[in-house]
């Protein structure tokens, strides 16, 4: 079985919005079923669409699930196991949770380490687009299409008034700091109290400010290690500020399930996508 990935470039005007836009094909007949694959945290919220076919089995939470056509998942911090069958078209959007308020009116918290049916969650407002997707499953085409429907969400969230304006500014400092700053300091650099950016964090992720930089600082050093294959595991402890190198693999493990050494040689990560694939 051979997998196609593509990662799009997110126009300027969209980068307040979202972080990546991917796309996955497994070409193959239907009956030859990939080995095991993970999708791993991100920090991101993940709006997926099954293109083809419209169902899929994910291992969630042990238990191999038939997810829905179409979903979005919330801020994780495990890892998610799924296969694919032949001929199987997936593609997703990495929304920024700072933006997902504005962007639909609904608070993501409650999705947080969750996912929810997207008809169920906004109802009827993805439908034209997601069959527009269907119509026409070319990498180019759902590109093309994800950023005209994203424009248009974006000019109606503009209209909006931010709630909590000093909330995508503390998101902003955790990916910039790659999680690697205390709360303290986080609440000090946005002027609010420490309380009232965790409510916020819990309102907006579900999740607190710390566990959302571990995430961050995750992501960053696992990017890192595909930027530079050759860097040493004490080197990545160093540069993402882990207090040793047994800190460092801890996370790791949490994270992936497995120690740095064996996901790293058993599975290939995507850039800018969710998930590291077991070729």
């Amino acid at each position: 079985m051979k997998f196609i990935t593509e990662n799009f470039p997110i126009p300027a005007d969209l980068k307040p919005y979202l972080g990546s836009i991917w796309y996955f094909e497994a070409e193959g007949p239907e009956t030859e079923i990939s080995p095991v694959q993970y999708c791993l945290p991100t920090g991101m919220i993940e709006l997926i669409i099954h293109v083809k076919p419209p169902l899929h089995s994910v291992k969630w939470r042990g238990q191999w699930t038939v997810f829905p056509e179409a979903f979005i998942a919330g801020v994780q911090t495990e890892h998610v196991a799924w296969w694919a069958p032949g001929g199987t078209t997936i593609m997703g959007i990495h929304i920024k949770p700072e933006a997902f308020m504005k962007l639909f009116g609904h608070p993501a918290g409650e999705l947080a380490e969750n996912y929810a049916d997207v008809s169920q969650f906004l109802g009827s407002e993805l439908d034209g687009f997601i069959e527009q997707l269907k119509s026409n499953p070319q990498p180019y085409n759902i590109f093309r299409e994800s950023v005209q429907y994203f424009r248009h969400r974006a000019k109606l969230a503009d209209s909006r008034k931010e709630q909590r304006p000093y909330f995508p500014e503390a998101m902003e400092h955790i990916r910039v700091a790659t999680g690697a700053q205390s709360i303290e300091d986080l609440a000090g650099k946005v002027f609010v109290g420490k309380r009232q950016l965790q409510r916020a964090f819990q309102e907006h992720l579900g999740i607190s400010p710390k566990t959302y930089g571990r995430i961050i600082r995750f992501k960053s050093a696992y990017d890192f290690v595909q930027q530079f294959p050759q860097a040493s595991w004490v080197d990545v402890t160093y540069q993402f500020g882990y207090s040793d190198q047994s800190h460092f693999i801890r996370d790791f493990k949490e994270f992936t399930g497995e120690n740095p050494t064996s996901f790293m040689s058993a599975y290939t990560p995507q850039q800018d996508t969710p998930f590291a694939l077991n070729i």
